[in-house]
């Protein structure tokens, strides 16, 4: 995926977490959640997400998904192992929908991929106790952009 462009909406959306005030209560619970996973802090994640959580990701092959918060801690677990300060990410939002927002994270590190994020969020009266219930990964060749 080297060389892929950016895009406007990308631009537009890169400088979002500098304007937090003007994100949505998802948006910021989404640029949260892949801040802490970057930093690999897999406990403050793990706030971050219902006890019933789902995690859909190409790499376990789990067509049920990851179920609860003891997978998902194994599973962050694992992918730490594979990370390092050099990989740097720009996260655009594609859709933000009542509780579903969906994000596209393009990581480099030399060479560039992009991933789809689509998150399901718990509802919340007050949009202070909000989780992230489901999160479905789906890594994008150049054709899908």
């Amino acid at each position: 995926m080297a060389g892929q462009k950016r895009d406007s909406k990308s631009k537009r959306h890169r400088n979002t977490s500098i304007a937090s005030r003007r994100m949505t209560t998802n948006q910021k619970l989404v640029f949260e959640c892949l801040k802490l996973a970057s930093q690999n802090k897999i406990e403050e994640l793990l706030e971050l997400f219902a006890d019933d959580v789902i995690i859909y990701e190409p790499f376990s092959k789990k067509e049920e998904g990851l179920y609860g918060k003891p997978a998902v801690r194994s599973y962050l677990n694992m992918m730490t192992l594979a990370s390092d300060d050099s990989l740097h990410y720009n996260i655009s939002i594609e859709e933000d929908n009542n509780d579903k927002i969906v994000a596209l994270v393009v990581f480099e590190k030399g060479d560039k991929i992009t991933a789809k994020f689509a998150f399901e969020i718990t509802p919340s009266k007050d949009n202070k106790n909000k989780k992230i219930r489901v999160v479905r990964v789906e890594f994008l060749d150049d054709n899908h952009r």
